[in-house]
């Protein structure tokens, strides 16, 4: 019995150790929660009192040099912020155009300006194998037919 004992001491032990991390989990992921919502709260009350800050500071209420450094610099961005979006729907309006096919020419452009006649094929100059009496090109070198060469 002492091996079924230890199995179940063990059995047991695993099964306090995973209860344990699964609260551990739950309770991590609760506070962790928990401080992301404050971390949210604290940002959107920053946000706001820098609005507030900038309004006054924009009606003459508040004069301070780093507030209008920092007022200057959101006016700046508002300003960049209204040309991206006129750019925005500029691109979003932009469609497609097909392009036109190009017609093909007229009858009139076919029509030749000047007339040549073509070429007439002369007769080629040939001579003949002093061998073998073979007719060829007087350009050749060597006979066709025997191989001798031919001057």
């Amino acid at each position: 019995m002492g091996f079924l004992d230890n199995l179940s001491k063990t059995i047991s032990q695993g099964v306090d150790r995973a209860k344990f991390e699964a609260e551990k989990f739950q309770k991590t992921t609760r506070l962790q929660g928990e401080a992301n919502e404050l971390r949210r709260q604290i940002d959107a009350r920053l946000a706001e009192l820098g609005q507030k800050a900038y309004e006054l500071y924009r009606a003459g209420q508040i004069s301070s040099a780093t507030v209008g450094e920092l007022a200057t610099a959101i006016d700046q961005l508002r300003s960049a912020l209204v040309v991206k979006e006129e750019e925005l729907k500029q691109a979003q309006a932009e469609v497609f155009v097909e392009p036109t096919p190009t017609p093909p020419p007229s009858p009139s452009q076919q029509v030749p300006i000047s007339y040549e006649a073509p070429a007439q094929p002369q007769a080629a100059a040939t001579k003949q194998c002093g061998v073998c009496g073979f007719t060829m090109p007087t350009t050749a070198m060597f006979c066709p037919n025997c191989g001798t060469r031919v001057a």
